[in-house]
């Protein structure tokens, strides 16, 4: 019994060795949050965005062995103020999934808010769709005070929280899996 563990645990910290090796001969990956703007649409305001993010082959493996990939956005939107702090007026966290389904070999993006999916046939085209945000709703119209200015941030990241806890213990060594963009932030006239 003692010799079957120890062969589990060499096992173990061979296949962590791989896949950090794996993960650390990449550069580093960045997150960015190319361009953004708002649009108004039947009583809300949605957004458009382009992000920007490469994952490097040690994840790209993953995601095709299974490990499920999730994109995360944060949304804040603020009324600016004079003479006193801005106002938080809404803020929205938006999450999409990248997974792998090996039965229909094909990649699945769902809305983890909505439950809204879509498949794609290559892990290319899946993370192309991934990197445009089309038409999501942020911001009730009525929530909008005329004449004042407005400020919008959004940021993104690669949520790693739900990896396996063996693959977050390999992922703990590798930053390709914390990419996270800074705040992209404009003022539009709503």
């Amino acid at each position: 019994m003692r010799r079957t563990g120890t062969a589990w645990l060499m096992a173990v910290l061979g296949c962590v060795l791989v896949a950090s090796g794996a993960f650390a001969q990449a550069p580093p990956a960045r997150f960015e949050v190319r361009s953004a703007y708002v649009e108004p649409a039947e009583g809300v305001f949605e957004l458009n965005a382009t992000l920007n993010f490469d994952l490097p082959e040690g994840a790209r493996a993953a995601i095709r062995e299974g490990v499920p990939l999730t994109v995360h956005l944060e949304i804040v939107v603020k009324r600016k103020r004079s003479y006193w702090l801005d106002e938080t007026v809404a803020t929205l966290d938006q999450s999409y999934e990248l997974a792998y389904r090996a039965l229909s070999e094909r990649y699945l993006v769902r809305n983890l808010n909505s439950g809204e999916q879509a498949s794609y046939a290559t892990l290319d085209a899946a993370l192309d769709a991934l990197r445009v945000i089309s038409r999501l709703p942020i911001l009730d119209q009525a929530l909008v005070s005329p004449n004042r200015r407005h400020e919008i941030s959004v940021r993104g990241n690669l949520d790693v929280r739900t990896m396996p806890d063996a693959l977050r213990f390999v992922l703990f060594w590798s930053d390709d899996w914390r990419q996270r963009s800074e705040w992209y932030t404009w003022s539009p006239q709503l």
